[in-house]
């Protein structure tokens, strides 16, 4: 079993120190175990996916582990890794392939949690944790089976501590966002906040944090608002990934299917039953991240551009970008071929200003004006989409 080659897959950044900071985390897990590691990136950066399969297939293993290193299983688990891992199967028919669950609910987490707040509490001895309250952040989602495990994780931290209340919120895509989730526990009249962010790297949300908490201490200013450090590169996490691999090869990963809405019919996401959705997005994500400097297949006529005026967006230049755009699409005699439409709100909020190109589906985020003349001349005009300000590819 040993000798099993595992590829670790992590989500990828914008940020270099955070893809850094990944391949330092494979490097551990090459020292606590003899099979060879090779890490991957499911988008923003390379190795990716494909790639690092293949240097595991040329060690001539019969078998390879995929381990996400992801916090919970939502699209990325469900159906962009199981894509990659369906392809190498066709590819490398001689090569079982396995593919492990996320990092998910475990009692290592749960350690890793309360020293994180010991630390943020640190030389402030004169409060007790039943003065204190936590609010646990986590990136958002929009499968609400992985949002729901975050508020579990919480449930389960705040058990048997003496923390005077626990709340989760998410940095973006769900509700409650930050903000809200400072507000809510601000009602159990705390002394003291800590903002735990349930992340492996906090990269460029923890700027976002910060300015959540600044805004509260200044509304709030008789509750101590405290910022936590993210998980990081935490030895406990390589124990809990060798006991994901032990399943996986044992065949004992499994994940619980009760309330995956591409399974089960949810309040809210009933088209997604079926997990055609999330199949189109998966190949069209997959064909992005494999070749981003390659042309789309498809070759529409003319494309569409919306961007979010919503309030938020507005303050962070989004009116003044769409009138950038239009007179730039204008001098170049192109605002024919290309629509151009202020949308309401997106509910991305904080990631703006929001910029979406359709049909090709591609969603681009905190976008200004001096990104306008390359997002024109390599998406609008050539079809290649500039993946260092990509947040997402959606199935048109």
């Amino acid at each position: 079993m040993t000798a099993v080659p595992i590829v670790l897959v992590g989500h990828g950044s914008r940020v270099a120190e955070a893809n850094a900071a990944f391949f330092r985390f494979a490097a551990l897990m090459r020292e606590a175990t003899e099979s060879p590691v090779e890490p991957a990136f499911i988008e923003l950066a390379e190795p990716t996916v494909p790639q690092a399969i293949e240097r595991a297939a040329s060690l001539g293993s019969n078998e390879i582990v995929v381990l996400p290193f992801i916090l919970f299983a939502a699209g990325h688990v469900k159906s962009d890794i199981p894509l990659h891992v369906q392809a190498a199967r066709k590819r490398h028919p001689g090569v079982r392939f396995v593919q492990g669950i996320p990092i998910g609910l475990h009692p290592k987490v749960l350690e890793i949690l309360d020293e994180r707040v010991r630390d943020a509490l640190r030389n402030r001895p004169e409060r007790s944790p039943e003065e204190t309250a936590v609010l646990l952040v986590g990136r958002g989602s929009s499968d609400p089976d992985a949002n729901g495990d975050l508020a579990k994780l919480g449930r389960l931290f705040w058990e048997g501590r003496r923390y005077l209340a626990l709340d989760a919120a998410f940095c973006g895509v769900s509700r409650p966002r930050v903000p809200e989730g400072l507000r809510r526990l601000a009602r159990f009249r705390p002394k003291r906040i800590v903002v735990l962010p349930y992340l492996f790297f906090a990269g460029v949300l923890e700027e976002r944090l910060r300015a959540d908490i600044t805004d509260f201490r200044c509304s709030h200013p008789w509750i101590e608002a405290l910022l936590g450090a993210p998980i990081g590169i935490e030895p406990r996490l390589v124990e809990i990934l060798l006991e994901r691999r032990r399943e996986a090869l044992g065949g004992k990963a499994a994940m619980t299917c009760d309330l995956c809405k591409y399974k089960v019919e949810l309040a809210g996401f009933e088209e997604d039953v079926g997990g055609e959705k999330a199949l189109m997005r998966s190949i069209r994500h997959a064909s992005l991240t494999a070749a981003p400097a390659q042309s789309h297949a498809h070759s529409p006529i003319r494309k569409h551009v919306l961007v979010c005026v919503n309030t938020e967006c507005v303050a962070q230049g989004s009116a003044a970008l769409v009138a950038g755009l239009r007179q730039k699409l204008k001098n170049r005699e192109l605002e024919l071929s290309i629509q151009t439409t202020k949308t309401s709100c997106l509910r991305r909020c904080g990631d703006g200003p929001l910029v979406v190109v359709y049909p090709d589906g591609v969603w681009y985020r905190r976008v200004d004006a001096n990104d306008l003349d390359e997002i024109i001349e390599q998406h609008l005009e050539k079809g290649r989409p500039v993946g260092r300000l990509l947040d997402q590819v959606l199935a048109p």
